[in-house]
């Protein structure tokens, strides 16, 4: 039996969904999409043969729609992830999963109660060189350090320099990346963090951002979005008692150093990650297990956001909120 899909927001990203969807997931299919251009929305859903939704509404309400996929600025997130959630139809929701960590909880709250567990599409958790990092992870020993970054040319989304839409910049956007990775790879929290940031390009809001946080067995984290450059990296190094990783995750490749002796893996990062993710949600509602990121990790990353944005404010570190 076919899952037929309907997408909110089916601009940039949602476009990704809807052609991954159809193409490369047996068993799932595209029924209907939602999107602010008519004249753009119209023809992607003729393209899959589904139905044109001007409204969220009518979407999440189409009798030929079994499940949604949200992927809209943060802002509407709240109140879609609500609406999909009342309507008793699965959600995979992008992330952030919500703009605030109040919104969060209170989603959470009301997803205790759905027959379907929301699915957090926290997309490097399916990152072949990311996925290896955490194959190699135990031959690291006791890790006392880890470091990561992603640096990115400016973006040229318009929304992104709206505020009542985009509610933050890197730390929103972009560093709940590195958040749930971080507690992906080391299976460890956050407990405290020291953030600055600031505007470069952007007039809106920060597209940059350095913090220093450390974890609750005591390891110190070091987090770096850069969003001004015209170059693009994305790379992850850890240290251990026993050995250390240095990860390309933009370009592919991963070193496991013991000792003197290094050991190289050949892994490319190229594989599209949505096939996966998508895969994933499907065999999750098929079999009723829980998903692989769920709302105590969307709110863990956010809990992370609302600690930094506190942290610059203040000008000190703060303590990070449990999730």
């Amino acid at each position: 039996m076919t899952l037929d899909i309907g997408i909110i927001g089916a601009g940039t990203h949602g476009t990704r969904y809807l052609r991954h969807a159809r193409k490369d997931v047996p068993g799932m299919g595209v029924a209907a999409v939602c999107r602010r251009n008519q004249i753009e929305g119209t023809a992607l859903a003729t393209e899959c043969g589904g139905r044109f939704h001007r409204e969220s509404e009518e979407l999440i309400a189409d009798p030929a729609v079994d499940a949604v996929v949200v992927c809209t600025p943060p802002s509407s997130h709240f109140d879609l992830a609500h609406a999909v959630l009342a309507s008793g139809k699965p959600l995979l929701l992008e992330k952030p999963m919500t703009g605030t960590l109040e919104q969060a909880r209170a989603l959470a709250a009301m997803d205790q109660d759905s027959p379907f567990p929301l699915f957090l599409a926290q997309t490097l958790r399916w990152n072949p060189v990311l996925q290896k990092v955490r194959e190699l992870w135990p031959r690291l020993g006791r890790i006392h350090l880890i470091r990561a970054a992603q640096r990115l040319q400016p973006t040229t989304l318009a929304w992104q320099q709206r505020l009542a839409e985009t509610v933050g910049g890197s730390v929103l956007l972009t560093g709940v990346h590195l958040f749930d990775t971080v507690r992906w790879l080391s299976g460890r929290e956050f407990v405290r963090v020291d953030s600055r940031q600031d505007r470069i390009l952007n007039p809106v809001v920060e597209d940059f951002f350095l913090a220093r946080a450390e974890l609750d067995d005591g390891a110190i984290v070091s987090l770096e979005v850069s969003k001004f450059t015209q170059s693009r990296a994305c790379w992850l190094e850890v240290v251990g008692r026993d050995a250390q990783i240095w990860a390309d995750y933009q370009n592919g490749g991963v070193l496991l150093r013991q000792g003197s002796r290094e050991e190289r893996f050949d892994v490319s990062a190229g594989t599209p990650t949505l096939p996966a993710i998508l895969g994933a949600w499907l065999e999750c509602l098929r079999t009723g297990n829980a998903p692989p990121v769920g709302v105590r990790d969307g709110i863990a990353t956010l809990a992370m956001v609302d600690a930094c944005y506190r942290s610059s404010r203040s000008g000190q570190s703060v303590p990070v909120e449990a999730p």
